[in-house]
């Protein structure tokens, strides 16, 4: 077994008594020494959790129910015997629940409900942190007078400045008056009034949000909501989220009764222009049937008929079937060519009668289509004017239904006068078996059977006037509420819970996130993993952070934590040298400032503590700093000895250091114009082997190999070259320049020494404050960081 094979089992005994700490390990190590972020961050996001729940606009569910009846048992059902064709057929137009639901949310609905309850009017208290809505506490109501719907948005600053005026603002409109309450004030598209409630204070700010319909609109849909609550039930449960309890109860709760009377209203507007059709076919019935009598009674006088001929009485039995269908057939065929007339009249844009047609009853449907686009037209006139595109197009549809019922009715009457053709032809045949009989009881008969006609038809007329105004009177809508509107107890956003939990999360994720994204920033060696996954050199060393700045030779100091790894460090250096003779120890590092030097003097100075005699050879002659180190002067260095071949004498060179009778060093001199010429002079090599004989260890400090060449130079007379690196400070791509001295053979025996290791945050060697609790090995004394980093290290766990 070799001796770098010996050196590794030293080292897995040493630095490696636990397995190596795992990925998962690894990120509990993060967590545990950064437990404090976590804990902040956590604090921190359920503040502002807290705060966002504070300032958050609450919003309450607003529910209500609405119950579509079956009509079958409706009183206008009831007093027309639930004939389907009768007149009350014309204000019973099928609705099923699906339909009503979409009424319910209709924008015309919506509109009226906005404009009686002036929902687009709304007032806000300015005073405190939190911007709040005021409805029932507002210290004043607003009133707007305006001839035009609003179509433009607005708000105004409210400051009331005694009980009598208040100043208004719109900064948008270039608006800043002072106004009295009670008293309108003219603005560019409305007059606006405040009137003082018994809320009112003399003071205060406050804002004005005037809403346009349309916006109004588009916010109340967003809120509101009707659905059936179950497929095979009539139940429509109605929701409204408002951000006011009270105000979402009054505004669902209109929008129930309106649509309660608006259906009301369509079935009694419908009753009214039925009997208004009837009254005008009973005006023009009566007179004719008055006019065919009163010639019937002349006939009668003039002919002396008071009777009909027992004779004709076998003749005219046979002839009164086919005349009474021939009477109805008749009275069905007057009433389609009234309503002919009805309909074909453009101007008349009333409701069409569709019970009269008794023997046909295929035009309902067409003519319900037509009734329900005129009363849609109707509403609609209540909100739209005549140019709007709305109404315009539903001309369109209305006319083109119009239209195809004047078909309809067109080839329905000449359906009866075909009927009435057969009719009259098989009374034709009767006719010319009485043909014997009397003129004047022929005529009788025409006469008669006009009466008959009139007569039934007035008496039809009669009958179903009387029902519809029966059914006018008794109408009640099919719709009523099932339970009037009601908030919940506690509003339903903001949702604490909900938001508490996501912000804890946000309160952990920050800090990991910041600390992953660190991490992946991170070029620097800040673990045991960095070195490992970049190079394959073995570490030989490792060495604390030294928490005191200004003491540089550190291993006087018998009990501290980088003494005891400096000892260990010499321990390691006796598995790679030869015990039997002069071992010369080169340092080097990628950059300035990574702590060769510092190692190097306490090493040395702990090897010379065992009884060696040691030299420090300071060949860093670009930046030296032993002596800055050693707080002493030498006035004759390395380069003074190679610029003066007349000086042979070594012994000038070296200086007896006043703190270890068997350390010594030489220091690099005066700095030279040319550095990496003056290590090429071959007095070097003789300076080396004349301090081999004279030393048991020669120390070399040399300039920094990722940066000039000076050690390389060097190393031909080294045993040992000792890389030094720097936890957080020596960057991850620079172990490229350590597996180019390796892969090449640039030095012998090259070995790291990982330098200035964080104990709290140990990611090297895994054994945090490990030495500070053993064997009552600790620091002297901490004389930096506030009382504050003090003592989170002392609440900070280390990482094991």
């Amino acid at each position: 077994m070799n001796d770098r094979d010996i050196l590794a089992q030293k080292l897995d005994f040493t630095y490696k008594k636990q397995d190596d700490v795992g990925e998962v390990r690894q990120l509990i190590a993060i967590v545990v020494n950064y437990w404090y972020l976590f804990v902040g961050g956590l604090i921190l996001s359920i503040i502002i959790a807290f705060f966002v729940i504070q300032y958050t606009p609450k919003q309450w569910n607003v529910m209500g129910k609405i119950i579509i009846e079956d009509e079958k048992n409706s009183p206008s059902k009831l007093l027309t015997n639930g004939v389907s064709s009768d007149l009350s057929s014309l204000f019973d137009i099928k609705s099923n629940s699906y339909n009503e639901v979409r009424v319910l949310e209709s924008r015309n609905l919506l509109r009226r409900v906005i404009t009686e309850m002036n929902i687009n009017v709304h007032v806000y208290d300015m005073n405190g942190l939190l911007k709040k809505e005021l409805y029932d506490n507002s210290p004043f109501k607003i009133v707007l007078s305006h001839n035009e719907e609003l179509n433009r948005s607005s708000n105004y600053k409210v400051t009331v400045i005694n009980n009598q005026t208040y100043h208004l603002v719109d900064d948008d409109n270039d608006i800043d008056l002072n106004g009295s309450f009670g008293v309108p004030v003219k603005l560019p598209d409305y007059s606006i009034t405040l009137i003082k409630t018994p809320g009112f204070k003399p003071e205060g700010d406050y804002r004005i949000a005037v809403r346009s319909i349309k916006r109004a609109e588009n916010e109340l849909a967003a809120k509101f909501g009707a659905s059936l609550s179950d497929k095979q039930s009539t139940v429509i449960d109605v929701q409204l989220n408002y951000g006011n309890s009270k105000r979402g109860e009054l505004i669902l709760q209109k929008f129930m009764e309106l649509y309660l009377k608006n259906n009301l209203s369509n079935k009694v507007r419908m009753a009214d222009s039925t009997i208004k059709f009837i009254d005008s076919r009973l005006t023009v019935v009566s007179a004719e049937l008055g006019k065919v009598e009163k010639n019937l009674e002349t006939y009668k006088v003039n002919n002396k008929i008071s009777d009909i001929n027992a004779q004709s009485k076998a003749l005219v039995q046979g002839a009164s079937d086919y005349q009474q269908k021939l009477n109805e057939t008749e009275v069905q065929l007057a009433v389609v060519n009234d309503l002919y007339k009805y309909v074909s009249n453009e101007r008349n844009a009333q409701v069409v009668p569709s019970s009269l047609i008794t023997k046909d009853m295929s035009f309902g449907s067409a003519i319900n289509a037509y009734n329900e686009m005129l009363l849609r037209r109707e509403q609609l006139q209540l909100n739209l004017q005549e140019s709007s595109s709305v109404i315009k197009n539903l001309d369109q549809q209305i006319e083109t239904a119009r239209k195809m019922l004047l078909t309809s009715l067109k080839s329905y009457r000449h359906s009866l006068n075909i009927s009435q053709s057969a009719i009259v032809r098989q009374n034709a045949a009767i006719g010319s078996k009485i043909a014997d009989a009397p003129v004047k009881e022929r005529v009788y008969l025409d006469y008669s059977r006009q009466q008959s006609l009139k007569q039934d038809l007035y008496l039809f007329l009669l009958q179903k006037r009387e029902e519809t105004a029966i059914s006018q009177k008794a109408t009640i809508s099919n719709c009523r509420i099932l339970d009037n509107a009601e908030s919940d107890e506690a509003p339903f956003a903001p949702k604490k819970s909900f938001i508490y939990t996501i912000a804890s999360l946000l309160g952990l994720f920050a800090p990991a996130a910041g600390l992953g994204l660190k991490q992946i920033m991170n070029n620097r060696i800040s673990k045991k993993d960095d070195i490992e996954k970049h190079t394959t050199v073995a570490v030989l060393g490792q060495i604390s952070k030294n928490t005191h700045k200004q003491k540089m030779l550190i291993y006087n100091e018998a009990r501290t934590v980088i003494s005891e790894e400096i000892r260990a460090l010499r321990t390691n250096l006796k598995y790679i040298t030869d015990g039997g003779k002069s071992n010369v120890i080169m340092f080097t590092s990628s950059m300035s400032g990574e702590g060769k030097s510092f190692i190097s003097l306490n090493l040395g100075n702990s090897i010379a503590l065992s009884g060696k005699k040691v030299v420090l050879l300071e060949l860093d002659l670009r930046k030296p700093k032993l002596l800055k180190y050693l707080g002493t002067q030498a006035n004759y260095g390395f380069t003074d000895y190679v610029i003066s071949p007349d000086r042979d004498c070594i012994d000038d060179l070296i200086h007896p250091s006043n703190f270890n009778e068997n350390f010594y060093f030489i220091s690099s001199g005066t700095i030279p114009p040319n550095p990496a010429e003056m290590l090429m002079s071959p007095r070097l090599k003789e300076l080396i082997e004349e301090l081999r004989v004279k030393f048991d260890y020669v120390i070399i400090d040399t300039a920094p190999v990722g940066q000039v060449s000076d050690a390389l130079v060097i190393e031909e007379f080294a045993d040992v070259t000792c890389y030094v690196m720097r936890q957080n400070y020596t960057y991850k791509s620079q172990l490229n320049i350590v597996n180019d001295l390796q892969k090449y053979r640039k030095v012998k025996q090259l070995y790291l020494v990982v330098n200035d290791i964080e104990l709290n945050t140990n990611g090297i060697t895994g054994y945090g404050y490990g030495y500070g609790n053993y064997n009552n090995y600790q620091e002297i004394e901490e004389t930096y960081g506030s009382k504050l980093s003090t003592l989170m290290r002392k609440f900070r766990p280390s990482v094991k």
